[in-house]
């Protein structure tokens, strides 16, 4: 390019900025951005820590009480009071009243209840309730159940009429002639209803023992006036002529109404 005097010079440039990277003011300005948004934020991730924590000290504390209840569960009905399952030494500390975690921490105070609806000797029902709390929490945990009394615990039935009798027992025969001397022999059992599973306390043979009249050849024997309900049982044995059964003994049965049965004293004859 030619001035006016007709000489040849350069043009002149511009210093241009660079296009890459920032500025130490922009650097400072970003730092100090995200410094006032991480401020802002922190209560914020405090809160969330907190609930978290919370909810899991809530957990531990919801199953300490399940568990609790389930160890209730298998303890007989008279030792469920209120001082063993609060006792440091009762069931091997089973129902130590203070609980701490493995992993450490706070221990939590585990305080059980136990009510019934009125206070006699036999209560039908115990109500027992678990009340879980640690001392970093502002809250209880509290867990309840029903646990029945089995001594008071009754039943009926809608088979015949029910009830405590009396009742009569029938046994029938295929043929009375196959029925030997020793007749038919009908066993009562007094039983223990005050737990769980009933075990006989009195076994008693029903006077007399019967045996079916010669003629018509097939009869029956009944025995009468016989006490029913779930606190008797009964068995009927038969002596036969049958080489391959001489004794037959019935299944063990209540006596919720009048009872039937037969036997077949001579198998797979006619």
């Amino acid at each position: 390019m030619r001035n006016a005097l007709g000489d040849t010079t350069e043009p002149r440039r511009v210093p241009r900025r660079a296009t890459f990277g920032f500025t130490m003011i922009e650097l400072l300005v970003t730092v100090l951005l995200a410094g006032i948004i991480f401020l802002a934020m922190t209560p914020l991730f405090i809160s969330v820590l907190k609930t978290t924590s919370t909810n899991s000290r809530r957990v531990i504390a919801t199953n300490l009480g399940q568990a609790r209840l389930e160890a209730v569960r298998m303890l007989a009905f008279s030792d469920i009071t209120q001082p063993n399952l609060n006792s440091t030494t009762f069931a091997a500390g089973e129902f130590n009243p203070s609980f701490t975690p493995a992993k450490g921490g706070k221990p939590y105070n585990i305080t059980t209840t136990v009510t019934t609806p009125t206070p006699t000797a036999a209560p039908p029902y115990k109500t027992v309730t678990v009340a879980v709390s640690n001392p970093v929490d502002h809250f209880t945990t509290t867990v309840s159940t029903v646990v029945m009394n089995p001594a008071a615990i009754t039943s009926t039935s809608t088979s015949g009429t029910g009830g405590s009798g009396p009742y009569s027992i029938t046994v029938a025969f295929k043929s009375s002639a196959e029925v030997t001397s020793k007749g038919v022999v009908v066993t009562q059992y007094a039983m223990k209803s005050a737990t769980p599973t009933p075990v006989p306390t009195a076994t008693i043979t029903i006077s007399p023992t019967m045996h079916p009249a010669a003629s018509p050849i097939t009869s029956t024997v009944i025995w009468p006036s016989l006490p029913g309900g779930l606190g008797y049982l009964y068995t009927v044995t038969c002596y036969n002529t049958s080489s391959a059964s001489p004794t037959e003994i019935s299944s063990p049965f209540h006596l919720l109404s009048n009872y039937w049965l037969k036997f077949d004293t001579n198998p797979g004859g006619s």
